[in-house]
């Protein structure tokens, strides 16, 4: 009678239905449910009290780093933007630039064309 269950080729055992090889595994597959998907450090965080004076620190501390972090990440954006209208100025300039020398090119043309040396 056939056996209607996946067979491994190498060992000729039984085994769990796979995707072939190269196909991505589904999301959570190999995980461990206890570290619910984040990799461990090898280090354990050490569980502070909330009124401790170390976690007061540890806090002020934190906050004055995500506080410096978002005042870098607004400066950034700002140079950015400054950036921006620098090049868009530019930009304009250098069409017009373009313009320019497109009006000589077309103007001297004409009179190389009209003086019958073409």
């Amino acid at each position: 009678a056939s056996n209607k269950t996946p067979r491994d080729a190498t060992t000729c055992q039984t085994s769990p239905s796979r995707a072939p090889p190269g196909t991505p595994a589904p999301s959570g597959a190999g995980r461990s449910p206890s570290h619910g998907g984040k990799t461990s450090s090898g280090k354990a965080k050490k569980r502070l009290e909330k009124d401790s004076d170390e976690y007061r620190q540890r806090r002020e501390r934190n906050n004055l780093a995500v506080r410096k972090s978002r005042d870098k990440a607004k400066m950034r954006n700002l140079e950015t933007q400054h950036k921006v209208l620098e090049l868009a100025a530019e930009n304009d300039r250098l069409q017009k630039r373009v313009e320019q020398l497109s009006r000589e090119l077309a103007t001297l043309r004409n009179l190389l064309s009209a003086t019958g040396q073409c």
